[in-house]
């Protein structure tokens, strides 16, 4: 009867484990989208403090870059997502980044919250593990 309770027990945990792992990989690469939201939100706000010429490195692959300079400061083309892309002013760009940063925000904390329940339905598989061994001895 123990036995075939402790199986149940390491089979639920193998699972809620591959759970939390897959929520931690998600959790990452929704950190890792939120940052690049974040530092293309601050780069077109550096770009409006600027008054002048605006020399850029432009990424052509492979580590490599050409230097360019910016011709239009008023506006950015931004994704917006399946591909495509959308030329809006610098204000508009912003405030859309700032929308996608608050929307990865909120899926960044619905994840944790998933992840700690998570955690403490392992942590009472465990416990009750360790109460079956005890009484199994």
């Amino acid at each position: 009867m123990v036995e075939k309770e402790m199986e149940k027990l390491a089979y639920e945990y193998q699972l809620l484990q591959a759970q939390a792992q897959l929520l931690a990989q998600n959790l990452e690469l929704l950190t890792l989208g939120r940052d690049e939201f974040k530092a293309v939100k601050e780069t077109l706000e550096e770009l409006k403090k600027t008054e002048g010429e605006v020399e850029i490195l432009v990424p052509i692959g492979a580590g490599s870059f050409l230097k360019g300079k910016i011709t239009d400061k008023e506006n950015a083309i931004v994704s917006v997502g399946a591909g495509y892309a959308v030329e809006k002013n610098l204000d508009s760009a912003i405030e859309y980044l700032e929308e996608r940063i608050k929307e990865y925000d909120e899926a960044i904390a619905k994840t944790q919250e998933a992840l700690k329940k998570l955690e403490a339905q392992l942590g009472e598989l465990a416990k009750r593990a360790q109460e079956l061994q005890a009484t199994k001895s």
